[in-house]
């Protein structure tokens, strides 16, 4: 009997989890016949509209344009596969930016909610690029790892040549799986770039398959690439974010990252949930950059 179970349902066990696994990203994904987004009905209403063939966004509260002390610049492009993805510039009204971020966000949701991870490096000086991924928001494609590092690749070259970008120091910033993302990215442009962030990230997706099921996790899941070569092969300073409270990203998964990557590097231990970095330490996120990353430059 024990033998005809392990026969039965451990193909099907695996079958699935390998499935659960390896699926990995979850998009939110916006139709083009769909232009306005509601968060919040009535008294305090918070609404999104967007426009134009660039899709251009504004926020509303009680039907009031929501004046930030950062604008948003809304780019729809054609990557070299074909796909057209879209991207948003952040730029803060009041600095002028002392280096340009290109920010590969995470899992879920899509720039309408995702900006507001980086947007608080703007108050620091920093103007973000940021966008989504093939099948999130209204990036055309389907949501696969293949086409989202095909996405990354494509992006940093339209992000490099954009006239508010090509003269300034630019940092590759990637948190979660965008950060497992950024690391062969930032490999392969390390000399345009002058350093990487990663936050609440993971070196390879069998790491995330050990962690979530043991011994079994690691075999049923496959890498798209080899972060490990690709942080050895990585010379520029890296910074590496993590809150040891990160229930979604064990925390001894950035440590390996820390381990793996070649000096300079720095590792930043911090509290509060998954990717809330930004949101709560800013200040010193920035402050590190500035003697990690800008000052070696």
């Amino acid at each position: 009997m024990k033998k005809l179970l392990k026969i039965f349902i451990v193909p099907i066990f695996l079958t699935v989890t390998s499935c659960q696994i390896n699926q990995v990203l979850e998009p939110w994904q916006n139709s083009l016949d769909k232009k306005e987004f509601v968060w919040k009905e009535g008294t305090d209403s918070l609404k999104l509209k967007i426009s134009g063939e660039n899709l251009q966004p504004t926020f509303y509260k009680n039907n009031q344009i929501i004046e930030k002390d950062f604008t948003i610049k809304s780019f729809y492009f054609k990557t070299k596969e074909g796909r057209k993805i879209n991207a948003w510039l952040l730029k803060s009204t009041t600095e002028k930016p002392k280096a340009s971020v290109f920010a590969l966000h995470g899992n879920a949701g899509n720039l309408n909610t995702q900006f507001q991870s980086f947007a608080y490096l703007t108050k620091n000086g920093f103007q973000i690029f940021i966008f989504d991924y093939s099948g999130f928001g209204y990036s055309e494609g389907k949501s696969t790892r293949k086409n989202a590092l095909e996405d990354a690749f494509s992006a940093f070259e339209f992000f490099e040549n954009l006239e508010e970008v090509k003269n300034s120091p630019k940092i590759i910033y990637g948190q979660s799986i965008g950060g497992n993302f950024s690391i062969p990215v930032a490999a392969k442009n390390q000399q345009k770039i002058v350093g990487l962030v990663v936050e609440g990230t993971f070196m390879n997706l069998k790491n995330i398959g050990n962690s979530k099921i043991p011994v079994l996790g690691g075999l049923i899941i496959s890498n798209n690439y080899n972060n490990r070569q690709n942080l050895k092969n990585f010379k520029k300073p890296i910074l590496i974010v993590h809150s040891k409270e990160d229930r979604v990203v064990n925390f001894k998964l950035g440590k390996q990252i820390f381990k793996n990557a070649n000096q300079p590097k720095e590792f930043f231990k911090i509290d509060k949930p998954h990717i809330n970095g930004n949101r709560f330490y800013h200040n010193e996120i920035s402050n590190k950059i500035d003697s990690l990353i800008l000052k070696i430059n």
